[in-house]
């Protein structure tokens, strides 16, 4: 044999033998895990009898879960996502197998743990996180851009549960308080971190899309055939969150077709679209529609700002589509169809129908509420702390007699979640949120006009404009306490100052298609 053929059998060989291994040691690991399987199934059935199937299947679920986290960390980042838009906090009136699931909640037996699966998971996901750098000597985690400004907030929201705490706070309440804003700071961090390459953002967008598809046909189900197409007695159909989730989406379609058409996921959206919209429509959550409208705006002048050409094309659009909506607004502000829906609720905001019962009394409460709010801080300009009812010299309940049993946190807990901040950590804390919220915005815009990638441009302005809607649905309906919207919003931070990382590898590897 010639040593040319000499030289091509040995890697050949080498190449048969590690094959040939491999093929061994999937043979053992399947052989181990039968007969492990094999062995525990007499347990498993026994402690299925004792604690309920049900149980066991969850227990079960969650440790499979676990070792696949910690076998891919960033697994954990999109199960999150996947987490917030599918399942909501609270079970719904009617069932819809996503609002029963254990994720914001626990179950009866375990009701009282400090913390919630969700947030279990985002810690366990950044410790694997550290375990993996650790193991290749690798910095463990690093901050970003808005670390400063995130770590400025989290300090005075640790001093307001504090002062809360050594000033007669209740210990349980301050725990509810700080939970939303330790989620959103931990999800900045998960997301900044596990983001490393440009296919992560096509993939959460994918999720952005296909969950906001999969929640409007449940929206369908319940508002065609558990509600048989009558919304007579009912307020919402969804979760409150639900209608800024089908903004967000409608946001994202608005921004597709203005700025870059990534057509696979603006095909899959538009598909999407009528579902979102009658789901939107029968949720019936007014301030969505005025922060969709804010978020458009917002949305549409940047893109005017970094596509000169298109310039004046996108103005006289935009004038004619304002045209257009006013003209909508006008001529069904006052009908009683289910057309004129999106125009009666843009308009009760500020001026509620004497015949709307509904709108003009949540108003009412409303109105109430924050004279409430601004007189507990000129009695407490430094603060109330966590823990501590707001003062009420107009009483809610006069309003609402049975307000607590539809919110056990209404004292603690307002609407206004902007003036909450307020009152609990006075005028340092307002100052941090501020700060936190305009450097997202400030940088979010700068970001903008940096990127040269035109995908990742459209992911920085749909999180910009989402911050625009954050905070108008904040000034009214629960924003920074839901869980879903604040890590969502941690989430988009966290992707928004890694952009322009992404933007310099795609600019290194302009080939590479991720």
């Amino acid at each position: 044999m010639s040593e040319r053929s000499m030289a091509l059998t040995e890697p050949i060989s080498a190449v048969s033998a590690l094959i040939a291994t491999r093929r061994r040691k999937d043979a053992l690991l399947f052989v181990v895990i039968f007969i492990t399987l094999l062995g525990l199934t007499p347990l498993l059935v026994l402690a299925g009898v004792a604690v309920g199937f049900s149980m066991l299947l969850g227990v079960l679920a969650v440790l499979a879960l676990t070792i696949a986290v910690f076998r891919w960390p960033t697994l954990g980042l999109f199960i999150v996502a996947i987490c917030i838009f599918l399942i909501e906090q609270e079970p719904l009136s009617t069932p819809i197998l996503t609002d029963n699931l254990y994720v914001f909640h626990w179950p009866a037996q375990l009701e009282g743990f400090v913390e919630r699966p969700i947030g279990v998971l985002i810690i366990l996901s950044l410790v694997f996180w550290i375990i993996h750098r650790l193991a290749l000597s690798q910095q463990l985690l690093r901050g970003g851009a808005l670390i400063i400004p995130f770590s400025l907030y989290m300090l005075c929201v640790v001093g307001g549960a504090a002062y809360g705490l050594i000033s007669g706070g209740n210990l349980k309440i301050i725990v509810v308080e700080i939970r939303p804003f330790w989620y959103m700071f931990v999800s900045y961090l998960m997301a900044y971190n596990f983001v490393t390459k440009k296919g992560h953002i096509r993939t959460f967008l994918w999720f952005v899309i296909l969950c906001a598809g999969v929640k409007a046909l449940q929206g369908l189900y319940i508002y065609l055939i558990a509600f048989q197409g009558s919304l007579k007695g009912h307020d919402t159909i969804m979760a409150h969150e639900e209608s800024f989730f089908f903004a967000a989406i409608i946001l994202l379609i608005t921004i597709l077709c203005m700025c870059y058409r990534y057509r696979p996921q603006l095909y899959a959206a538009l598909f999407l679209l009528p579902a979102v919209l009658i789901a939107m429509v029968a949720n019936n959550r007014r301030t969505d529609y005025v922060a969709l409208l804010v978020g458009v705006v917002v949305s549409w002048v940047l893109v005017i700002l970094i596509r000169p050409k298109a310039r004046p094309v996108l103005i006289v659009s935009m004038l004619i589509c304002a045209a257009l909506l006013t003209a909508y607004v006008a001529t069904f502000a006052h009908s009683s169809g289910t057309l004129g829906e999106p125009a009666r609720a843009i308009i009760s905001v500020f001026n509620p129908s004497a015949s709307d019962t509904r709108d003009s009394t949540s108003n009412l409460y409303r109105v109430f509420e924050n004279n409430d709010l601004k007189y507990t801080v000129k009695q407490h300009p430094l603060g109330l702390g966590f823990g501590k009812p707001f003062l009420q010299p107009l009483p809610l309940t006069s309003i609402f007699p049975n307000i607590i049993d539809f919110d056990p946190y209404y004292n603690y807990i307002p609407h206004n979640t902007i003036y909450w901040v307020w009152v609990d950590l006075g005028p340092i804390g307002f100052f941090a949120l501020w700060l936190l919220i305009g450097t997202i915005i400030v940088r979010g815009c700068i970001i903008v006009r940096q990127l040269r990638d035109p995908y990742l441009q459209v992911m920085a302005i749909y999180i910009v404009a989402v911050t625009f809607m954050e905070v108008v649905v904040a000034y009214a309906d629960y924003q920074l306490f839901f869980f879903r919207n604040v890590i969502y919003l941690g989430l988009l931070c966290g992707i928004l100052v890694k952009l322009p990382i992404l933007d310099q590898q795609e600019r290194r590897e302009p080939k590479e298609e991720l």
